[in-house]
């Protein structure tokens, strides 16, 4: 290898990789987006070459080599990765692969240089300025100063190179090599990627990230010497030729750059002594010039056949080390017409022609051609070689063929396939012409011979099945989670305690005018204002006296005494201000008063309000005008602009005059305008205080319009063209106004609006038309996670309610997840799910098989936080759903990168549908978002938490010394490079713009000159409005653009300007800080990545700053906890020490104990007052209640005390407080995280517990709680409104995506006027890269998978081909596109459906009609685990476990056959690879000491051969796919173009006449035959269209082809489809021994993801189990709604949490009974819910009718056919007559669901 280490490197390198723990990441969709990255070029050449099988061993195949790097950068570039190439000449070795041979050493050095050379000349040939086109950079190293240059200018988002794991020692110098390039990487601050494990999928790219960690100790690059890579001495070219004269001659001559290379390397070869040997092989390298000229490339494929000759080999290194001196340093200099360097050298060709070179001869073209090249050859080197030329043919010899690749196929595989044809289907498999097998009934084995019969002998849903209604235990458990549900409504409508006032629906009857069919809201007015007219002058025609006089009088009293209340209650509320002002008045400190008058009008009532509300508005105006004039209350300015903003809501209320005329000199004052509200109809009356005097100057001397931009913008005018509606009951935007209108005309929707902007009316008015319609109609919500749904279910029930009158079971609203359900979900009108719920509602036939069904009276779908569609995991459900919705959807998001391109595809779903669509767009937030960077405290002394005293002034800036701690960043200081886009992307408020304006003008210059038309006076005027802004911020940004993408433009100052001095010193300060983390434990340093007292000290900086509630976000769940933790022992500890300290403490305790004393003798006075027969019950209660109440009876001394508690006990009552801790009574909730909730801290992720979370989510918004450390779940839609997001320690997942959506939870609409973001523990670079990063355009995967369309067809055969169903279809199978975002191939979908179909034919799944067969069901309840399913059916189709299982009565024999199957499963689902496999180092110190198993046993040998054959036949379909469709649709387009630079490698003699015309040349050279499936390119390195493995198909298929390996119902199994890399070893290890933390410690699974595999595991066997049971029953539908509802262990385990007692829900298979198969369906069926029938009713009992237990034979009672068709019926099952049957298979995975489950739930509890 190329380097050696000294000790202290080496350990340095060593103990950085022991360190790392790299998430793999979709790099596109979760994590850099739109970003550009830099790719290590060696380490790119290492991964491409080895991984696409390159020969560089018996050949020397550089086409192939570039073209494998081509492809895989064309697959980044598809993804919509943005990225260069750098290389590295002191690492230039770090090219060849581990394990690389030395005398192959040099090809890879050349094919580096080509490939330097090749991309430069891209970007050079672009046409575009060269800093916007270039891609591929050449430096001598990462440290040096060219490099250090090209990083300021062209900003990372992160750096792939590789680890070096494919050595077998982490010792070993080329892992070292590789290492130290991440490793320089990330000490400058990268986050760094791993090449060697990439994978692609669709539009996702799945790569391991690293963030940069710690201060980092730098490489000693002194020790580090260079070692050559081959044993021979490096050939150093003779380059003293003129090149000149090589340029020139070339140029006349017309040749290629390839020749003149060639021959300026041959020149520097040879000399005059040079022997014939050479000259041989010299002639033969220009005899392969001139066949690179003519030849096809499909005709250079030539086979390895025998030993090269030594001589030719050796003379093959010389010239390739001369050339590669050519190309390296000259080839700037070589101007030629046509660049092919990339195809330099073929070795196969090369050495074929050395091998016929003496008997061969060449036609007169070629010859002359030949000729030609040996006489230049002669002028440069002055060695004549013409006569050791080939000679000619001669006349008599039979012309050169040409062939015509359009009718030529040769080597083709079978494309035949089973018949198939179907009413609906056929029509999108017209233009796949295919022919078709004979459809001979396969000789079924005997074991697949049952299970085809028995399964057709299934009976239909017994429609007498009753009502049974639920159990005791059951009833108890839905009143308390509606209990709950109701007072999670009450905290989200802000109602006091569980008091909900929903609103009462009435469903319109049909002509009768509703709110929505008036979308005039001019209108609407008008009409109003008619009727009131109308009704007046009717009042004024009522005579005095006469029939209607009595019932007018009566009118006028009403009116008279409706007047005097409430003129009385007006009383009441002027006496009670008037006693309250009193009280105000007492408090000297004029803060406190503000804030105690502030809170006093905020509670007021609307009466009240109306009466007072302007006098204590205007009173707040009095302080702060006090204030003002006072020194040190706070900044001045500040004061000032709130003072502003409270005179003009003072001027919006009715006013009376003596308020009007106070008011007026304020207005004066601040340059507002003298508009005031309406005139009150109050009384006069003297106000009871006096204004005090206006006497200061001015805060700006430039204008009020400065001084409102600069300090008033989080209180300006917000609204956009709003006007009222009578849809709603506020004054909508214009935008909003869109949206109503777009849901009245029942239009497809698509909103973009960031969080704040007012999206949430949209789904409740969507609700409520649907309500209003009728008692039949669905509407369906879809929420991306369990904690936005129970969040939407519950503001519903808060704002909905509606009597359903003679129809039993319904209700407005219904909860349904895979957890739990909430009400019938068939038998609401609002369903509140999660896509895979709806995906499995929609896809039941059960569902849809009347017209009255569920699925068909869905008449909308809102898919809330859509751009959920473009996650790695569950994106493919968004899409399936997007595609299948049978209805108008509407689509809400607040980030989305690629907005126009998602519409265009979304609104192309909606017309195949008929649906009309609409997309509305609203940049702004209703509250901006402040950013900061938390410059981190030296350690300080905390003695409690004292009190707050302070003005609401936004932002973090106005409390000094606390707020210089806090870094504010400029969101044009926060851009990292000069990419417009993230220009567009920034969010500016008012004061950033004015800054920008100002610093734009400061650092203008003649060439540079700031517009006047971007002059603020052109957009604003006084007062200021926020859409004024908004207009005035798109010019400035405008005119910033121009500046950006000009290098000599002032740009650069004015970014480093508004970045301001503080951040600049943020970097030397948070690196001394390094000294302070290397104190603490370095495990929790390694899990929350924050140290722990800087924790503690932003905490009590932010409840200094006022800015809590805060949100501490942290993307790792272990993190999230350990913060928490230490926050509560921070205050723990001291209030401990205090209590053991304070002699006050003491004293009260003594007090305490007084009390208690005293209290033990009255209780026994009271009890002798009981006994005391003169005195009855009421006396003895007289007597107690006299007594006075002590406050000692609330002290409770294991309290937290207030100064060590963050927890606002103001917000809520200690017993309300007590009432909802009380609900985690029985959760098993731990003891830290409820002592954290008593001082008012919580944590929210996924993995807690559903009910700790609602109460964290409650006490949230009540105010009671004031931190919450979450993870990003949080972010998706939760309503939970806080002034504060901290993002606290990096991780991969702080994407520019998340952070949009988490920052979003500051300044809510409604709460604050400005939101405060704050990076902390963060480092400074990486916090300005995730806050101008750009959100990443939205890309899908490929929807029609298999599962899919056999699910698909079930529809289809379970409804008679209903319309609903063909719709479904149409929808699925009409798309231009693969998938969102991917190319336009409507012909490949058809293709892939066809072969799909076929591979589910001959999996005997599907019949030729379309009928779903045998265990079809268990493949579509399995679809969330595909590919893996089809591993798992081959195993049953094939009969392994049921020979497995046919002993599994026997005790003895039991746990070894439940372990084997575990094993097996282990080797199908929720698989990890172990990619360490070969690193010594690791499995001594870890694999051979560990008591765990890490790496998984081989397979069984009959599992292994059963999916070995399984793959190979699905192989054989698929290579048969890509045959048919390159027959059908790119015949006579031959594969010829590299996929990344489009060259062209076609022989020159096509001529455009003749473009499918080549010369035939196979009789001079024989060749392999021309490939039809793989890609020529490939076919250079000597493949066939013979292929080993389905990923090999799928690299190296022929272009044009759509081959996605994930569409591919295969799983490559392990060793020999995983290139030997073996499984972890994580769930058969934690079946054998159920140790959780060996999973984490020596299985190395992240410790917050332990638990989601095992549960992940868990539902898969539930899945299965269950599966088998509805098979083995005919009494059970078995579509996908007999799934619904299948659960793990963990989800059962935490819905029963809570419950005292059992109830018969909730078992999970206690025994597996030894009973005939409907007894044992029986008693299962105990442990899942009941199915919900096609009906309004609740539940239904699916217990078989009688007459249908007892004997398993009585389940079919017809006679044995052995008809040897699938239709046919059975008489007697076969498992019956034998050990062998699915029952045994069935009670083996029963028995091992019930074992695993047991071991989980033991470690849950």
């Amino acid at each position: 290898m190329a380097v050696s280490w000294d000790d202290a490197s080496r350990s340095l390198l060593q103990a950085w990789r022991a360190s790392l723990s790299p998430l793999t990441v979709d790099i596109v969709g979760d994590f850099a987006g739109k970003e550009l990255f830099a790719i290590h070029g060696e380490s790119l050449i290492a991964h491409c070459l080895p991984a696409a099988r390159v020969d560089y061993n018996y050949g020397f195949q550089l086409l192939h080599a570039v073209h494998a790097v081509e492809t895989f950068l064309s697959k980044l570039k598809s993804s919509g990765c943005n990225f260069h190439v750098v290389w590295f000449d002191d690492g230039k070795d770090l090219c060849i692969p581990y394990g690389t041979a030395a005398e192959h050493g040099y090809k890879y050095m050349l094919t580096r240089a080509v490939l330097m050379q090749h991309f430069a000349r891209v970007s050079r040939q672009s046409g575009q300025p060269q800093s916007q086109s270039t891609m591929s950079y050449r430096f001598d190293s990462p440290e040096c100063d060219s490099f250090r240059r090209y990083l300021a200018s062209n900003p990372q988002y992160f750096f792939l190179c590789s680890d070096g794991r494919a050595t077998h020692s982490e010792d070993h110098p080329t892992t070292l090599a590789h290492l130290s390039i991440g490793y320089r990487m990330a000490s400058n601050g990268y986050c760094v990627a791993f090449i060697d494990e990439i994978r692609f999928n669709s539009s996702k790219v799945y790569v391991p990230i690293v963030t940069p960690a710690e201060r980092m100790t730098p490489l000693e690059l002194r020790s580090i010497a260079r070692i050559s890579c081959s044993p021979r001495a490096k050939f150093r070219a003779k380059l003293d030729i003129p090149t000149h004269i090589v340029c020139q001659y070339g140029i006349l001559t017309s040749l290629s750059s390839r020749e003149t290379i060639t021959l300026r390397a041959l020149a520097s070869i040879l000399d005059s002594g040079t022997p014939d040997v050479k000259k041989k092989s010299v002639a033969c390298i220009l005899v392969q010039l001139v066949f690179l000229r003519h030849l096809p490339l499909s005709q250079r494929s030539f086979e390895q056949s025998g030993p090269l000759d030594e001589d030719c080999i050796v003379f093959l290194e010389e010239f390739c080390q001369s050339a590669e001196e050519v190309v390296d340093e000259e080839i700037n200099k070589v101007a030629t017409t046509r660049w092919d360097v990339f195809d330099l050298i073929d070795g196969r060709l090369y050495f074929k022609i050395c091998s016929v070179a003496s008997d061969m001869q060449l036609p007169d073209d070629f010859s002359r051609e030949l000729s030609n090249l040996a006489g230049f050859l002669l002028i440069l080197s002055g060695v004549d070689i013409t006569h050791l030329l080939p000679g000619r043919l001669s006349d008599a010899e039979p012309p050169i063929q040409r062939s015509d690749r359009r009718s030529e196929k040769p080597n083709q595989p079978r494309s035949a396939v089973l018949p198939f044809s179907h009413p609906v289907i056929d029509q999108y498999l017209q233009q796949v012409q295919l022919e078709t097998e004979d459809d001979a009934e396969p000789p079924y084995s005997r074991i697949f011979q049952e299970l085809t019969h028995w399964h057709n002998a299934k009976k239909s849903v017994d429609p007498k099945h009753t009502v049974k209604p639920p159990g005791f235990f059951a009833r108890r458990r839905n009143q308390w989670f509606m209990a709950d549900t109701i007072y999670y409504s009450a905290s989200l409508t802000g109602a006091t305690g569980k008091n909900i006032s929903p609103e009462s629906i009435v469903v319109r009857k049909p002509g009768k005018s509703s709110d929505g069919d008036q979308p005039d809201w001019k209108a609407a007015l008008r009409q109003q204002s008619s009727a009131r007219s109308k009704k007046q002058q009717a009042s004024k025609n009522i005579p005095k006296n006469g029939p209607q006089a009595g019932t007018r009088k009566a009118i006028e009293a009403a009116e008279a005494t409706q007047t005097a209340k409430k003129e009385e209650k007006s009383l009441a509320a002027v006496r009670s201000w008037q006693d309250r002002l009193v009280e105000f008045q007492n408090e000297r400190s004029l803060i406190r008063r503000f804030l105690k008058v502030d809170g006093y009008l905020s509670s007021l009532s609307a009466t009240h309000s109306e009466t007072v509300g302007a006098e204590v508005s205007l009173y707040l105006c009095c302080i702060l005008t006090s204030c003002r004039r006072e020194k040190n209350l706070g900044n001045a300015s500040d004061i000032e602009a709130m003072l502003w903003s409270k005179v003009r809501e003072t001027s919006g209320f009715p006013l009376t005059r003596e308020i009007a005329s106070s008011l007026v000199p304020l207005l004066a004052r601040l340059d507002l305008p003298h508009t005031f509200g309406s005139i009150s109809s109050l009384p006069r009356r003297k106000l009871p205080f006096t204004m005090p005097s206006m006497e200061w100057k001015p805060m700006s001397s430039s204008g009020a319009v400065d001084f409102q931009l600069d300090f008033c913008g989080p209180y300006l005018e917000r609204s956009f063209e709003s006007a009222p509606d009578s849809r709603v009951p506020f004054e909508p935007d214009a935008w909003q106004r869109k949206v109503l209108d777009a849901i009245d005309a029942d239009k497809s929707l698509f909103v973009v609006a960031p969080t704040s902007a007012g999206k949430t009316f949209i789904s409740f008015y969507a609700m409520k038309k649907i309500l209003q319609s009728n008692d039949d109609d669905v509407i369906v919500y879809v929420a991306p996670t369990k904690a936005l749904v129970n969040q939407i279910a519950a503001e519903v029930q808060a704002r909905f309610s509606k009597s359903y009158h003679n129809h039993d079971g319904r209700s407005v609203w219904a909860i349904h997840t895979r957890d739990y359900r909430v009400n019938n979900p068939q038998g609401c009108q609002v369903l509140v799910t999660v896509p895979h719920i709806l995906q499995i509602m929609l896809m039941a036939p059960s569902n849809a098989k009347t017209p009255t069904s569920w699925s068909r009276r869905v008449k909308r779908i809102i898919f809330d936080e859509v751009h959920c569609i473009g996650q790695s995991e569950d994106g493919v459900i968004w899409e399936q759903l997007l595609l299948l919705a049978p209805c108008p959807i509407i689509a809400l998001s607040a980030t989305v990168g690629n907005p126009l391109e998602f519409k265009e595809w979304l609104e192309g779903t909606q017309k195949v549908k008929g649906f009309e669509f609409e997309m509305v767009v609203h940049r702004s937030r209703y509250s901006d978002l402040r950013k900061y960077i938390y410059d981190m405290p030296p350690s300080r002394d905390f003695k409690g938490l004292g009190s707050v005293e302070r003005f609401p002034f936004p932002g973090l800036e106005s409390d000094a010394p606390i707020s210089n701690r806090f870094a504010f960043i400029h969101p044009v200081g926060a851009l990292i490079g000069r990419n417009p886009d993230t220009l567009n992307d920034a969010n500016l408020e008012p004061r950033d713009c004015l800054n920008l304006w100002k610093c734009m003008k400061k650092h203008e210059n003649q060439r540079f000159k700031l517009s006047e038309s971007a002059e603020p006076r052109n957009f604003l005027s006084s007062p200021a409005k926020k859409s004024d802004v908004v207009l005035w911020e798109a010019r400035l940004k405008e005119e910033l653009i121009r500046w950006m993408i000009d290098p000599e433009s002032p740009f650069d100052a004015v970014r480093e300007e508004l970045r301001g001095e503080h951040y600049t010193e943020l970097e030397p300060a948070q690196t001394n800080n390094k000294n302070e983390q290397k104190e603490l434990g370095h495990i929790q340093r390694l899990k929350s990545g924050v140290p722990n007292k800087t924790i503690f000290a932003l905490a009590l900086d932010l409840r200094a700053c006022g800015a809590l509630p805060a949100i501490v976000f942290n993307y790792d769940r272990v993190g999230c906890e350990i913060m928490l933790v230490t926050l509560l022992k921070s205050l723990a500890s001291e209030e401990a020490k205090y209590k053991e300290e304070s002699p006050e403490w003491k004293k009260k305790i003594k007090g305490f104990e007084d009390w208690k004393k005293v209290q033990t003798k009255m209780k026994a006075k009271t009890e002798t007052l009981g006994l005391d027969k003169d005195m009855g019950k009421a006396d003895v209660a007289r007597e107690l209640a006299s007594r006075e109440k002590s406050p000692w009876e609330s002290f409770d001394p294991h309290d937290p005390l207030s100064q060590f508690s963050f927890a606002n006990s103001t917000k809520i009552s200690k017993e309300e407080l007590e009432e909802r801790l009380n609900t985690l009574k029985f959760h098993n909730i731990r003891p830290e995280l409820m002592q954290a909730l008593r001082r008012g801290l919580g944590v929210h992720h996924a993995g807690m517990n559903r009910q700790y979370r609602q109460v964290v989510e409650v006490l949230f918004r009540r105010g009671y709680l004031t931190i919450v450390v979450a993870t990003g779940t949080l972010a998706l839609g939760l309503n939970m409104p806080c002034k504060t997001v901290v993002f606290t320690g990096d991780s991969v997942f702080l994407t520019a995506l998340n952070y949009r959506q988490a920052s979003g939870r500051a300044g809510r609409r409604g709460f604050d006027v400005l939101g405060n973001v704050v990076f902390h523990g963060i480092p400074p670079k990486r916090a300005l890269e995730i806050m101008s990063a750009r959100l990443p355009d939205l890309r899908g995967q490929f929807p029609t998978s298999v599962t899919l369309v056999l699910r698909l067809l079930g529809l289809l055969h379970g409804t008679d081909n209903s319309e609903y169903a063909s719709n479904a279809a149409k929808s699925l199978l009409t798309q231009t596109r693969l998938y969102l975002g991917g190319p336009a191939s409507q012909m490949s979908v058809a293709h892939h459906l066809r072969f799909s179909i076929d591979y589910l034919r001959r999996q005997h799944l599907l019949s030729k009609d379309g009928v779903p067969l045998n265990f079809s069901g268990l493949i579509g309840h399995l679809y969330f685990t595909e590919n893996a399913v089809f591993a798992f059916h081959s195993l049953l189709k094939g009969g392994y476990f049921h020979e497995l299982c046919s002993d599994i009565s026997d005790l003895a024999k039991q746990p070894d056959i439940i372990l084997e199957i575990l094993l097996v499963l282990s080797h199908i689902f929720c698989r990890i690879p172990c990619h360490r496999y070969q690193d010594a180092s690791w499995l001594q110190g870890v694999v051979y000491r560990s008591p765990s198993l890490v790496i998984l046993p081989d397979l069984p040998e009959t599992p292994a051969r059963i999916l070995k054959e399984h793959n190979q036949e699905t192989l054989s379909i698929f290579r048969d796919y890509v045959n048919t469709f390159s027959s059908q649709h790119l015949n006579g387009t031959p594969d010829t173009r590299l996929p990344f630079t489009d060259h062209t490698v076609e022989p020159e003699a096509n001529k455009p006449s003749e473009p499918n015309e080549s010369r035939d040349m196979r009789h001079m050279l024989p060749s392999l035959n021309e490939t039809v499936v793989r890609s020529p390119f490939a076919a250079l390195s000597g493949f066939t269209d013979d292929f080993e493995t389905i990923s090999e198909l799928c690299n190296s298929a022929r272009a044009g082809v759509f081959l996605e390996e994930s569409a591919i119902p295969y799983i490559p199994m392990a060793p020999h489809e995983t290139n030997g890399v073996p499984w972890n070893a994580y769930l058969y290890d934690f079946f054998k021994h159920g140790d959780m933390s060996a999973l984490v410690r020596d299985n190395g699974i992240k410790g917050g993801d332990v638990w989601f595999r095992l549960k992940d595991f868990s539902l898969i066997l539930a899945t299965i189990v269950t599966s088998l049971t509805n098979f083995l029953n005919p009494n059970i539908v078995s579509d996908d709604a007999a799934m619904i509802d299948v659960q793990d262990a963990g989800d059962v385990m935490e819905e029963s949490a809570g419950i005292v007692g059992k109830d018969e829900g909730w078992d999970v298979v206690d025994n597996v009974p030894e009973v005939p198969v409907n007894e044992t369906v029986a008693s299962k069926q105990k442990g899942k819910r009941k199915v919900v029938v096609d009906s309004w009713d609740a539940e239904t009992d699916s217990e078989p009718e009688e007459g249908t237990k007892g004997d398993a034979s009585q389940l079919g009672t017809r006679q044995t056919q052995q008809s040897g068709r699938t239709g046919a019926i059975p008489t007697t099952p076969i498992w019956t007559q034998d050990e062998k049957s699915l029952v045994k298979v069935y009670k083996a995975f029963a028995t091992l669901h019930e074992q695993f489950d047991e071991k989980f739930k033991k470690v849950w509890a």
